[in-house]
């Protein structure tokens, strides 16, 4: 009997774990816990992020705040011949509770620490004892505004583009984002974690001159290449906006 309830119980688990795989299209908002340097960060070096929202997945399952993102540098490619300095990172894993689950991600967003500390300060500042993070207004990176109070997100023109479900967290349906270069969700996506970025946000913020010349999909699908003119470092508690492939 005790065999059979082991072996059972063995079953479950394998079962769990090969059920626990993170849809296509779920966002990660992450910060970035160690800086990446492109004239010191050797390919190989270990990298990690923590999740700063609950992502919901379709199951009704949830990934848990401050989970971790693993991964690795790619590749470092120097300047030469006026083609600039290049860095390829890769996540590969992310720790659901006691498990690692094996996953592909693309970029979508980038921000500099700079830039998410700016997010997190509200744009209507009181003071005053009766004043809670509830009673605040929040700018997205992007440029749409979370009313913490009112519970939404607009966009620039006013629409409601997404909810609050606590301070400091944001659920809504990505949008397309033409300009720079971001498609919007498909038909009967379910709502995803944007933490401190807007629903259209796209491309890289406050990092200057760095582009994001590999993000989501591509022919190297789980790889983000980013670029810049110089040597660059993208510095630990930058927010990166994942999306798995």
């Amino acid at each position: 009997m005790r065999k059979l309830i082991r072996l059972a119980a063995l079953f479950l688990t394998t079962a769990c774990l090969s059920a626990q795989q993170i849809p296509a299209g779920t966002l990660l908002p992450v910060m970035l816990d160690g800086k990446i340097e492109s004239d010191s960060s050797k390919p190989g070096h270990e990298i990690s992020a923590k999740l700063m929202q609950e992502v919901p997945l379709p199951d009704g399952g949830k990934i848990k705040r401050d989970s971790k993102v693993l991964g690795h540098v790619v590749a470092v490619s120097p300047a030469s011949g006026g083609q600039g300095v290049s860095i390829s990172v890769q996540f590969d894993k992310v720790e659901i509770g006691k498990q690692t689950v094996p996953v592909s991600v693309g970029l979508r967003a980038l921000a500099s620490m700079e830039t998410v500390a700016l997010a997190k300060e509200p744009i209507n500042a009181t003071s005053g004892s009766g004043t809670t993070s509830w009673d605040l207004n929040m700018r997205q990176i992007g440029g749409q505004i979370a009313f913490n109070g009112a519970r939404i997100v607009k966009s620039q023109t006013g629409q409601v583009v997404g909810k609050v479900p606590q301070p400091g967290a944001v659920l809504g349906i990505p949008m397309a984002n033409p300009a720079r270069g971001c498609a919007g969700a498909e038909s009967g996506t379910a709502e995803q974690a944007f933490w401190v970025f807007s629903t259209d946000a796209c491309g890289a913020y406050g990092e200057k001159d760095m582009i994001i010349v590999s993000g989501i999909g591509g022919t190297t699908p789980g790889q983000i290449v980013l670029k810049a003119p110089k040597r660059f470092t993208v510095e630990g508690g930058s927010g990166w906006l994942l999306q798995v492939n």
